[in-house]
């Protein structure tokens, strides 16, 4: 029996393959789906490659080059050479960053806690352009036809021309938009302290249509073909179908506590982190859950697949490596203060960035690419 796609499936996987797996990790969760997965397989042998010590605190995730790295820090942001960790240039700011950049183009952009939406040249630091929102941005940057799509906690998703920071169109939630918004199909898809998954479309800004979730959401959508994922406050997760824009099934265990980690998806698992000092790790198909790691505190860090292997921070200061298909733990390393930013893998190397001000990059020379 033959097997039929879609035409929008088809091109689903295209461009998947063509920004997800491309050996770069330029946005927050890897790629506009908001998969959390890398096409790098590391193990558990990890070392230590390089330490910068930033002097200031660290909650955005970094974005990666092939030979820099890119990182929102309190009171300025900073790109760094990926092979020895050295500054290459740093561009001040007056308040802390906690929007994980996305470099596109040439450019990298990202907003800080003053509600400001920036573009720099990447290879200078020179500022482009800035846009205010009315308050603060914590949700990171996603693309889409050349256009820069976030949130913000005046309760707006924008979309900028990524060219000269010209406002294409927005749309009001009349609440916090805290997460970052991922792409399904002709749609933007983001989830706030509304209660709603909400799908705009990205070309007229207008929107298409309302999946209600009855939870508060801070944690930001994970898209695979026509499921959208996500954790929520109640300490609820969420699957919910595209095609028939209901929810498919729900995860709820109380211990969870509230949940701000994104999760990482792939055809096998659906990997999330709670406050409740726990990784989850549940079926696609139907939420059954699988298996289930403690730390010694709140996993807000969003955890990243990579290969056979699931690294994530903890608030008790460890970066953890667990099997993909147990949960067994595979690796840790003590960095000495609270982890709340996320992980970026590509091309062997992990670069994450500690509450203490300490950015570290793993490297593993026989990482399989």
């Amino acid at each position: 029996m033959k097997r039929r796609y879609s035409i929008a499936y088809i091109l689903f996987l295209l461009v998947f393959l063509k920004t997800g797996l491309a050996g770069e990790w330029l946005q927050f969760r890897g790629n506009p789906y908001g998969t959390g997965v890398s096409d790098s397989k590391l193990s558990k042998n990890l070392k230590v490659k390089w330490l910068y010590d930033a002097k200031a605190a660290v909650f955005a995730t970094p974005a990666l080059t092939k030979n820099r790295v890119y990182l929102g820090i309190t009171g300025k942001f900073i790109c760094l050479d990926l092979s020895k960790g050295k500054l290459l240039w740093s561009f001040p700011l007056k308040d802390e960053v906690r929007s994980s950049a996305l470099v596109y183009k040439g450019k990298v952009f990202f907003g800080n806690d003053q509600g400001v939406l920036y573009a720099l040249d990447a290879e200078t630091g020179k500022k482009l352009w800035s846009y205010e929102a009315e308050q603060k941005i914590i949700s990171s940057p996603a693309e889409s036809g050349d256009k820069i799509i976030f949130g913000s906690y005046d309760g707006n998703i924008y979309a900028l021309n990524a060219a000269d920071g010209k406002q294409v169109w927005s749309f009001g939630v009349e609440s916090p938009i805290h997460g970052s918004p991922a792409i399904s199909g002709k749609n933007t898809v983001v989830a706030g302290c509304d209660g709603n998954f909400r799908f705009i479309d990205l070309l007229t800004g207008k929107e298409d249509f309302i999946i209600p979730l009855e939870s508060n959401i801070v944690a930001s959508p994970a898209v695979t073909k026509n499921r959208v994922y996500v954790s929520s406050l109640t300490g609820k997760f969420f699957c919910a179908d595209t095609s028939s824009k209901k929810i498919l099934w729900e995860y709820f265990d109380e211990k969870n506590e509230q949940c701000y980690s994104s999760p990482a998806v792939n055809e096998s698992a659906i990997i999330f982190g709670t406050n409740g000092n726990f990784l989850r790790c549940l079926e696609p198909a139907t939420g059954k859950l699988k298996w289930t790691f403690g730390t010694g505190g709140k996993i807000e860090s969003s955890p990243v697949i990579a290969g056979e292997n699931v690294f994530f921070g903890s608030e008790d200061g460890k970066l953890y490596g667990v099997t993909l298909a147990g949960g067994k733990k595979s690796f840790e390393f003590d960095t000495g203060s609270a982890l709340a930013g996320s992980a970026a893998v590509s091309a062997g190397n992990l670069v994450i960035g500690t509450s203490g001000g300490l950015i570290y990059c793993f490297f593993e020379e026989q990482a399989v690419q």
